[in-house]
């Protein structure tokens, strides 16, 4: 704030600044000139119904009226919002530009140098996808995550067919149906967030879990194999296990920061010779440390002395354990204090 001023002067040095005479001021409020005068000389004041009006003359707010002096922290503020939604706007604008260049100089290099419109499709479809995330947002004002997400779809389906279109080949069929599977995540936690408010991450999280092996599945019914079953669904539900554990803990779990982060430090240091002993069971000739073998600093020595680079992995968990034992135990004893306090 700057140092407050009488009345009479404040509002005397506000007309001042905002370029008015008494008259004119006097015009815009309906009022005569010896009326602004004698709030001027503080021989009398504003009717409480005007100072709406006389603050939008005087471009101050109904705050600095009352208190006769700046508020500077309120314009800092103001200033700076005002430049954030200048630099926002300019790089919307940037964005724009650019894209309509690019779009622009692709047709003319395609017609010119290739004599047809084949890549140029390529180009246009990749504009508009990357258009629904950095200016379409600013466009819309109902329904904006509704639409930008439906647009950013039709998009990207789009660039899938002006590619295929393109290159050709059968691809197509599986990149299609393997993108659709990808779009259903967003859209479910659209529909999550839209229709069931109550339950938001909890259900996310579930519709993650699912979207995962659905993916997978797609992916295998394209790509063929015997690794579904056998490799990517273990893995996958051993992944799963340690989310839900982890989400559990942020969720669910009634204690201090100190000790959830302890609690989840120690899942992810157990998360690596968990993944790498169950790929060495599930995938021949991986070679590496078992999962007992990760607790064992004489194994870890003897693999660095035959020139196994896999001893860093143990070296690497050993610490990361030690690192979460610590930070449990400081969580602990926190949280004994808190709730004896």
């Amino acid at each position: 704030m700057n140092e407050k001023k009488p009345f009479g002067e404040y509002i005397r040095k506000k007309r001042l600044e905002a370029g008015l005479t008494q008259k004119e001021l006097a015009e815009q409020l309906f009022v005569t000139e010896s009326t602004v005068s004698k709030w001027e000389r503080a021989l009398s004041y504003p009717d409480v119904s005007m100072v709406t009006a006389i603050c939008a003359a005087l471009h101050i707010t109904e705050h600095e009226f009352f208190t006769a002096c700046d508020d500077d922290q309120a314009h800092a503020r103001e200033r700076q919002a005002a430049l954030w939604r200048g630099m926002a706007a300019g790089t919307r604008r940037f964005f724009a530009v650019s894209y309509a260049i690019a779009i622009v100089v692709c047709l003319i290099c395609d017609l010119a140098v290739f004599h047809a419109l084949d890549w140029f499709w390529i180009v246009l479809t990749a504009c508009a996808l990357a258009f629904c995330f950095t200016n379409l947002p600013f466009l819309v004002r109902r329904n904006r995550l509704t639409m930008c997400l439906g647009a950013a779809s039709g998009c990207l389906m789009l660039l899938l067919l002006a590619c295929w279109g393109y290159a050709g080949g059968w691809w197509i069929i599986g990149g299609m149906a393997i993108t659709a599977v990808c779009l259903v995540l967003p859209w479910a936690w659209w529909a999550i967030w839209r229709f069931y408010g109550k339950y938001v991450l909890p259900l996310c999280a579930a519709a993650l879990t699912v979207w995962v092996f659905l993916l997978l599945a797609v992916i295998w019914a394209f790509a063929g194999g015997n690794w579904l079953f056998s490799v990517a669904f273990p893995l996958a539900l051993m992944g799963a296990a340690f989310f839900w554990a982890g989400f559990s803990v942020f969720y669910w779990l009634k204690v201090g920061p100190w000790l959830r982060a302890g609690i989840t430090a120690l899942l992810v240091s157990f998360a690596t010779p968990a993944f790498n002993s169950l790929c060495g069971l599930l995938i021949e000739d991986m070679g590496g440390p078992s999962f007992l073998e990760y607790f064992s600093v004489r194994d870890m020595l003897a693999r660095r002395a035959a020139g196994d680079v896999s001893w860093v992995n143990p070296l690497i968990f050993q610490i990361m354990l030690v690192c979460a034992a610590v930070l449990t135990a400081v969580g602990a004893v926190a949280e004994i204090r808190r709730r004896r306090g």
